[in-house]
């Protein structure tokens, strides 16, 4: 059986970086590495879904409790 490759977070940073600065489109990304495409809008989804994570301001961390609380009341 064929063992599952894993990609480290740099790796991971690199190619999405270079999708969103428009270095290289979705489909010259897959091949110049080797991956299939779905891969790479995964980790774009990954990364725009838990950007809320990198940019929140720790300092303020009850304060950001309050505000996902306003921001669930629909």
């Amino acid at each position: 059986m064929k063992k599952r490759k894993t990609y480290s977070g740099s790796f991971k940073a690199r190619v999405i970086s270079d999708l969103i600065l428009g270095k290289k489109e979705l489909d010259e990304l897959a091949n110049y590495y080797n991956l299939h495409p779905n891969q790479i809008k995964n980790w774009k989804t990954l990364l725009f879904k838990r950007a809320h994570i990198i940019l929140d301001d720790k300092r303020h961390n009850k304060n950001n409790n309050l505000s996902t609380e306003v921001l669930n009341t629909d």
